[in-house]
């Protein structure tokens, strides 16, 4: 084990020193380890002579190092290690504990009570009927206000089908229920000529987009949308049928005709949905969330392996240098990382023409990958700039965190607080993962700008602290320099000249 070099010899008072004032070798004599059998410990005034007064093996004041690989855990001989070493553990399992308590209830809370937010979820409620199945379908859903947002859309707000698929692929609402035109005199018409072709799932059309959010639009959307919509039609079902026999008595024409088209009674008031937005690429799900905290752990590899790297060159290039240094080398990794991170989709056959072509939806991923990777990749570059290899860990936490909690779900099911989550990197990969796969809403312009503001805005706040930092240990080298220079200037007898 090599230890500090120890000058143990007994010097005597220099000419110059006022009297009785310690010299430089006396002051760096106190400071010494103890442990002087070490090599390269005990500097001799000669070589091959042991100074005068300095212990030796065997005499009281000499303290031999622990051998190494000679001793169980407890033994005494390193009760000073481990001390260390439990220091170490203690300290870490304390800021572990209270990063967990931090951070952890943050995510627990983005999920905590999103079957109360559920009224944020809003649903069109558009009546082309404006007879008495549209109006009591209307009123029906319009009541249920602790459960979905219904309201009302004027009919000539949306002229056509088209048009309403188009406004929730958009992102105008979470759903539209619309009563089709004619739907209450369609049952009518049906019930009186007998008609066998009436098919009351037209009556009711429901639009939504499963791939907006799989969670929301599974677990909340459609059940309660679902629940609601197969009240109202079963009780307008068994009331319109119950009328319609009391009103028709013993009339032998309209009962024949009854019996012609009997699913008027049956099912004469029904629905269909439509999904716009299918979400029927299970795969998909290591793209849109798990996949993107794999982005961030490959990205802090090439951060930890990057600082190793930079330690060897580092000191050897202007700070220009090496600014420009630790600014191009994370850009490089990351452009061939996520090369071959994209490539893992393609024997999954991950459908990346949804939107785009094949070709162009893929190579677009790369693309936002690369961005994506960049931009929380230099997050945790400036952060060992800042904490150091050794706590960087801790920083890595509450940014998947951060990240993950506003993936899950919605905003609308989420707290307030979790609106930030459209500035974040995960959100907006998501954001366009899941137009090139599934062809929901397209805002790539904002999308992408918000990768590139991350990345900028790390470019800045790296450059700065390493500047920052390169010049505090400039100074300290300095420092030692000088140091170095006047203990140079100590003679053998202790003298300083």
């Amino acid at each position: 084990m090599s230890h500090s070099p120890t000058i143990t010899a007994s010097m005597p008072s220099t000419p110059q020193a006022s009297e009785g004032a310690p010299t430089i070798a006396e002051r760096e004599e106190k400071r010494a380890p103890n442990y002087t059998g070490a090599a390269g410990a005990g500097a001799a005034p000669a070589k091959g002579a042991a100074a005068p007064g300095a212990p030796v093996a065997g005499q009281p004041g000499f303290a031999a190092p622990p051998d190494k690989y000679a001793y169980h855990f407890f033994s005494p001989e390193v009760k000073l290690f481990r001390q260390v070493v439990f220091k170490i553990l203690g300290s870490t399992l304390v800021l572990t504990i209270i990063l967990m308590w931090l951070c952890l209830p943050f995510y627990w809370g983005s999920l905590w009570k999103a079957n109360v937010y559920t009224d944020k979820l809003t649903v069109r409620v558009i009546d082309r009927d404006g007879g008495p199945i549209g109006q009591t379908v209307s009123s029906f859903l319009l009541n249920q206000t602790h459960q979905l947002r219904y309201f009302v859309t004027p009919p000539e707000e949306f002229p056509t089908f088209a048009d309403v698929e188009h406004n929730i692929v958009q992102e105008g609402a979470w759903a539209a229920v619309v009563i089709n035109a004619g739907a209450s005199d369609n049952l009518t018409a049906a019930r009186i000529n007998g008609d066998a072709t009436y098919n009351g799932t037209h009556a009711i059309s429901i639009v939504y987009a499963q791939a907006r959010s799989e969670t929301a639009v599974g677990s909340y959307l459609f059940p309660l949308m679902s629940a609601h919509i197969a009240a109202i039609t079963g009780r307008l079902t068994t009331q319109y049928a119950g009328q319609y026999l009391a009103s028709i008595g013993n009339n032998a024409t309209a009962v024949a005709a009854l019996a012609a088209a009997p699913q008027t009674l049956t099912q004469g008031v029904a629905y269909t949905f439509y999904n716009i937005r299918p979400y029927n690429q299970p795969v998909a799900t290591a793209i849109t969330l798990v996949g993107l905290i794999y982005m961030l752990i490959f990205s802090f590899i090439m951060t930890m392996t990057n600082n190793a790297a930079r330690e060897v060159i580092g000191p050897y290039l202007t700070n220009r240098a090496y600014i420009a240094y630790r600014i191009l080398a994370p850009l490089v990794l990351y452009f061939v990382i996520s090369f071959f991170f994209a490539m893992i989709n393609l024997p999954f056959k991950v459908h990346f023409g949804a939107h785009f072509t094949y070709a162009g939806g893929y190579f677009l991923w790369w693309f936002v990958l690369f961005l994506g990777m960049t931009a929380v990749g230099y997050a945790t570059e400036f952060a060992i700039t800042i904490v150091g290899p050794k706590f960087v860990s801790f920083f890595l936490v509450p940014l998947i965190i951060a990240n993950v909690s506003v993936v899950t779900l919605p905003h609308e099911l989420q707290p307030w607080i979790f609106r930030y989550g459209v500035a974040m990197p995960f959100y907006n990969c998501s954001r366009i993962v899941r137009t090139i796969i599934f062809n929901t809403k397209a805002e790539f312009g904002k999308d992408i700008g918000i990768l590139l503001g991350w990345i900028g805005t790390s470019m800045i706040t790296i450059s700065l602290a390493t500047l920052w930092f390169r010049r505090k240990a400039n100074k300290s080298q300095k420092s030692q320099d000088e140091g170095q220079l006047e203990l140079q200037r100590v003679l053998s007898d202790g003298r300083v000249v």
